[in-house]
């Protein structure tokens, strides 16, 4: 991933006097995710709503807390980096950013949007693996489930949100530009990118290893975890907790299509790269489906958000099994 100047669009007067046109397939495809998330984005509220209630009064009957906060924060980072995306391919691609783009210099406001479409893809590899492991820590350590969980997220949040910058601070003296596409979109779609980062590093080399690492551990304690859950389930008699450890399965795998989306794009533009400019269409729609699936199937299949959930011995028993 790297540009030079002469890739970019600032200060062509071809594109600084660029007319916007609203009746452009890309404007109409740009609208469609809107359709569902804005309607994602307030049940990701409802839910953290229900986090901070539960948290408050620790009611931990359903839910285990740590495993509650790490899906409330993989929720949240992920709108980041579909809002981030939205404005460094989707948006630029509509034609509405390209005057605007055209006169300006290459700026560090660019730079840190696409910084952040980076960063947050990274977030997004790391917190399903920690959501996997903190479903196994009751099967190895049932009498310590409690502290190690708590250890476990204190060390690793902070390492989740400070583990990108290792492979992004090149961009650090970088600076965002805008280009247009090469082939598929019209005169004038464009998309974010930047130029002299240090030592000129490729961020695709780093992403690709990311990627396919953190999917492949997250894959194996998936599994594992899956299996625990199996001959639990066949000992455990309460249908609640049973549906709820179905939804917390339900919702780890659904994350995971962040990884294979990416991965898949990443590798076509470094070894296909006129091939990549079709897929760039798509590659939103495929991100979309980790924070709106995950969300959905979480906050329709755990009962934590039934509104007549109970509460009994049993429960807070078992709770910090899941």
């Amino acid at each position: 991933m790297n540009a030079t100047t002469e890739d970019s669009i600032h200060g062509d007067p071809r594109y600084v006097n660029y007319k916007f046109d609203p009746f452009t397939f890309p404007f109409l495809v740009a609208f469609i995710p809107l359709i569902y998330l804005i309607p994602t984005v307030f049940v990701i509220m409802f839910i953290l709503k229900v986090f901070i209630r539960r948290l408050l009064t620790k009611k931990h009957d359903l839910m285990n807390p740590h495993v509650f906060l790490v899906i409330v924060l993989s929720q949240v980072t992920n709108f980041g980096y579909t809002l981030a995306d939205y404005f460094v391919i989707r948006a630029p691609s509509t034609g509405i950013m390209t005057s605007w783009c055209a006169s300006q210099k290459p700026n560090h406001f660019l730079k840190i949007i696409f910084f952040f479409s980076i960063y947050f893809n990274y977030t997004a590899f790391l917190f399903p693996l920690l959501l996997s492991v903190l479903r196994l820590i009751p099967f190895n350590y049932p009498t310590r489930q409690k502290q190690l969980c708590s250890k476990v997220v204190e060390f690793s949040i902070p390492f989740i949100f400070l583990y990108p910058c290792i492979f992004t601070f090149t961009l650090n003296p970088a600076l965002g530009l805008c280009r247009q596409y090469n082939v598929l979109y019209q005169f004038g779609h464009i998309y974010v990118f930047f130029i002299n980062n240090w030592f000129n590093v490729k961020l695709d080399n780093f992403l690709v290893p990311n990627a396919i690492f953190w999917l492949f551990l997250c894959t194996i304690t998936n599994v594992i975890s899956y299996r625990k859950m199996k001959v639990l389930r066949n000992k455990q008699k309460s249908k609640k907790l049973q549906r709820a450890e179905r939804s917390l399965t339900l919702t780890t795998v659904s994350m995971l299509s962040a990884h294979i989306n990416n991965l898949i794009f990443v590798m076509i533009y470094m070894f296909y790269f006129s091939v990549s400019a079709y897929l760039a269409a798509l590659r939103p729609f495929g991100n979309n489906f980790d924070i709106v699936f995950s969300t959905m199937i979480f906050y329709s299949t755990h009962p934590v958000f039934k509104k007549r959930a109970t509460t009994n011995a049993f429960f807070n028993v078992r709770a910090l099994n899941l």
